[in-house]
């Protein structure tokens, strides 16, 4: 029998996010009680049930190892394309039965799309295997782990993102230059909206996560791009957590453990400030291994607008009192306008002293943490 519409036995699950995807009538997914439900363990399962469903609210579970290539290597640009592409529809949570849930050899989309839940998964980001040359700027890589894409209303929880089996040391050098096969971990772009990420892991990756097209689409993009990103892991990773263009971007209660002199993943810096972007951070926890100066953990792409509120650097509390022979640390003071950030308009109750407990316990939630037990 096809798993199609044979889901085991299991606990349920449902949530509802903090932050933006919690505005303009929220972001439930398939809902509490989804029109249908199936469980699927390769890829022709899962495009048989996106196909199926269309945009009716439905569950997806997923329980094992999802291939996009079906164990057939890809032989070009064209066939990746056609083959490695997964559209997630309207309506949808996509979830991981337990912790064998991974999408490897997958470039997952929600594109064109509104309403949707991804949790509970391994996402390996994919490796293109035809880069194209851009003269100047060497070899680069198309696909993402995961895009959103024109759409609204996403929730990215407890989601694992790394390089997995092939990391940056194994790239080989074409033509003098090297040969990148990775692009992001996960964008978000063209006019998307209403998103959150919340207890994912960002590992083993270059650059993590774009916000924002081009500094050319501010048309589609401005006044759009609303994220909110909390009690995520950052670690092992070099940039762009996040890079930002035109978004309005919240981030509290992140945990941000990196290292400059890494052998691989050598940090460069942890928020992007883009052009008419907008970035509020509050009670995030910096720990980066040989830096010394906290305005590195910024970086100017155009952008203007940076507020931080609480936040440590390297275990430095940005309130602390040192009194009059040591200025007190302020991650406000990198040349970036700190006034001009707003506040979003929704509740959140971020944990406010960053204690190592706390710093563990954000640690110990992120990722796949939440395994449900099959009753059968």
């Amino acid at each position: 029998m096809s798993s199609i519409n044979n889901v085991p036995p299991h606990e349920t699950w449902y949530e509802t996010p903090i932050g933006w995807a919690s505005e303009d009538g929220g972001t439930t997914g398939g809902g509490k009680n989804p029109q249908l439900l199936y469980y699927v363990r390769n890829i022709e399962e899962l495009r048989q049930a996106i196909a199926e469903s269309g945009d009716r609210p439905k569950c997806i579970w997923i329980g094992g190892v999802i291939d996009a290539s079906g164990g057939i290597p890809y032989t070009n640009r064209q066939d990746q394309s056609k083959r490695g592409r997964i559209f997630i529809g309207s309506n949808t949570t996509l979830i991981g039965m337990d912790h064998n849930a991974k999408f490897i050899a997958s470039a997952l989309f929600i594109q064109d799309a509104n309403n949707v839940i991804v949790h509970n998964l391994f996402i390996e980001n994919p490796v293109d295997v035809e880069p194209q040359f851009e003269e100047g700027d060497g070899w680069n890589a198309e696909w993402d782990g995961l895009s959103i894409v024109n759409s609204h209303h996403v929730w990215v929880n407890n989601v694992t993102f790394s390089d997995g089996r092939f990391t940056m040391d194994m790239y080989k050098t074409v033509d003098g230059w090297k040969y990148v096969q990775h692009d992001g971990s996960l964008d978000i772009k063209r006019a998307s909206n209403y998103i959150t990420v919340s207890h994912c892991v960002f590992t083993t990756h270059d650059k993590t996560i774009l916000i924002g097209h081009s500094d050319s689409n501010g048309e589609q993009d401005a006044g759009k791009l609303r994220v909110t990103f909390h009690d995520n892991l950052f670690t092992n990773v070099v940039q762009r957590t996040p890079r930002v263009r035109f978004g309005n971007i919240h981030l509290f209660n992140n945990v941000f453990d990196n290292d400059i002199a890494a052998p691989v993943y050598k940090y460069q810096y942890s928020f992007g400030v883009g052009k008419e972007s907008r970035i509020l951070s509050e009670l995030n926890i910096f720990k980066v291994k040989g830096l010394t100066e906290h305005c590195k953990l910024f970086k100017e792409f155009g952008g203007v607008y940076l507020s931080d509120s609480e936040s440590t650097f390297n275990k430095i509390h940005s309130d602390d009192e040192w009194g009059t022979d040591r200025p007190p640390l302020s991650l406000n003071g990198c040349g970036f306008n700190s006034t001009s950030v707003d506040r979003p308009p929704y509740n959140y109750f971020p944990q406010q002293n960053l204690t190592e407990d706390v710093e563990n316990s954000i640690r110990d939630a992120a990722g796949n943490q939440f395994n449900y037990r099959v009753l059968v």
